[in-house]
């Protein structure tokens, strides 16, 4: 049977719980509590190299007998391309190519701002009053200094203006591309079609109403707005969401990849 290894649903974790769930597979759900650092503590699955310079940092990992593959937009295109049944991806060129850009911008772009702006509202706090004191510890158990990097930035709340300031702005960016994505009455991102392109896109986007207020509200971005209610109608989404045990599943953050130094 297939295995998850996952947190809270939200960003990356959500992704690979909705994929699992349009695709109608069995699988069994090893929840793993980043906050409290389980990940290191032996709970979490053997690390291959690939698992183990993955740019989400924690997870999700998916066990599929002797493979464990990671990073969410990977792990859900290996789902699709090993589970046909109920296909997440056109099946013509251009269709699949436009799914691949929304990986590179959502990856690239808008997982490491959507991270950073959870990080410092909400996973910075969190980690003060767990009384995470004993940081030098923790820290020495994560495998690379990117992850060491990314940890000690929440532990210390160290979150820089001008990174924030960044955050925001690549997150709007993202909003405003879904808006346009859904001119003229389509649905969804890719061709008016359902793909894991709006499965990794939500994932990352149902936090913004609460992180971005200004920009993510029915107002500014209505379009962008009716898609996220479309999303959470789904009964794949809404049997992930159902996983979380804090009841706030859009609050939990941990660090995500590395913010690019291309812009």
């Amino acid at each position: 049977m297939l295995e998850l290894y996952h947190w809270e649903p939200n960003t990356f974790s959500l992704a690979a719980l909705i994929g699992l769930n349009e695709k109608a597979l069995d699988y069994k759900s090893q929840y793993i509590d980043w906050i409290h650092f389980e990940q290191y503590a032996g709970k979490g699955p053997r690390l291959n190299i690939e698992a183990e310079c993955n740019p989400e940092q924690e997870g999700p990992m998916l066990k599929d007998g002797d493979t464990l593959i990671s990073d969410s937009f990977f792990l859900l295109e290996y789902l699709d391309d090993a589970y046909p049944q109920n296909p997440l991806k056109p099946r013509e060129a251009h269709g699949d190519w436009q799914v691949q850009v929304w990986g590179r911008l959502l990856g690239e772009q808008a997982a490491p701002a959507v991270s950073s702006l959870g990080g410092h509202r909400y996973l910075a706090p969190l980690l003060k009053e767990n009384q995470i004191n004993d940081a030098g510890e923790i820290l020495e158990r994560m495998p690379t200094p990117e992850r060491k990097a990314a940890w000690s930035e929440a532990i210390s709340d160290s979150y820089s203006e001008e990174s924030l300031s960044d955050s925001r702005r690549k997150a709007g960016l993202m909003i405003e591309r879904i808006e346009k994505a859904l001119a003229d009455g389509a649905n969804w991102l890719v061709e008016n079609t359902y793909t894991l392109a709006d499965i990794e896109a939500f994932a990352l986007a149902n936090s913004l109403p609460k992180l971005l207020p200004d920009v993510a509200n029915a107002t500014a971005s209505p379009k962008f707005m009716a898609w996220l209610e479309r999303m959470r109608a789904r009964p794949a989404v809404q049997k992930a969401l159902a996983t979380s045990r804090t009841g706030k599943p859009d609050e939990a953050f941990a660090p995500g990849p590395e913010h690019s130094r291309w812009g």
